[in-house]
């Protein structure tokens, strides 16, 4: 009997519990269907932003390889089917700045804007506009995508080494070799590394690609090629 009644006393026990929390909902229902709307609506709003982000993704995509498309194109009379042609430099140039631009303007933030500052940065370059080339670069290597942002980067320790900064240039290879990435190897920032000392310090430019060509790996012939070069100046 003993045992029944304690079986009994957890049985009232769960129905008052049981009792007491459908009093509390339905004495604070209005707040608990209120809190449900505001639950489903964060959650159709994260969808819907997913579901935007993507397509954002998608296009931005989609115009930065329209724009490299006429970045690559040739100036040229002739026809060329499936090849985007100029009539002349300063016809690509327009194009290719207007689609980076419009890339800039359209989707801030997004890997694609990386993409265009980097190849905005070329386009200056390319046309001897330095200082623009170089503030391009260092917007690219401040964005969002590892890959654009690492070519950013190698392409800036470039500039920065044509322009006799081989310490500043060297600063930008060194955090690529630290941080390689697909595009831009680790062998391929040594190499780097070794041509900013390939006027101050040589021997230390030789033992650098010396490693590289004792590995024998994709970069060991770009490794042969400058050590050639130090070569001769030696």
């Amino acid at each position: 009997m003993a045992r029944l009644r304690r079986k009994d006393l957890k049985r009232d026990r769960f129905v008052e519990e049981v009792t007491h929390q459908v009093r509390f909902v339905t004495r604070h229902k209005r707040q608990f269907i209120g809190a449900g709307i505001a639950a489903a609506v964060l959650l159709v709003a994260g969808v819907g932003y997913w579901t935007y982000d993507r397509q954002r993704q998608a296009e931005s995509r989609a115009a930065l390889q329209e724009a490299i498309e006429l970045f690559h194109g040739e100036v040229t009379s002739e026809e060329r089917p499936g090849f985007k042609t100029f009539a002349t430099e300063a016809d690509r140039t327009d194009q290719v700045t207007r689609a980076l631009d419009a890339i800039s303007l359209d989707y801030p933030g997004t890997v694609a804007a990386t993409g265009a500052s980097y190849y905005s940065g070329l386009l200056d370059r390319e046309h001897g506009n330095i200082a623009e080339a170089r503030a391009h670069f260092e917007q690219a290597v401040r964005g969002r995508g590892a890959e654009f942002a690492a070519l950013a980067r190698l392409a800036l320790g470039g500039l920065l080494l044509d322009q006799g900064e081989a310490d500043a240039a060297r600063v930008q290879f060194e955090t690529l070799a630290e941080d390689p990435t697909r595009l831009v190897s680790r062998d391929l920032a040594n190499i780097e590394i070794a041509r900013t000392f390939a006027v101050s310090d040589p021997e230390r430019a030789r033992e650098i690609l010396s490693t590289i060509q004792a590995e024998n790996g994709p970069a060991s012939a770009m490794a042969s090629a400058l050590m050639e070069t130090l070569g001769e100046g030696g």
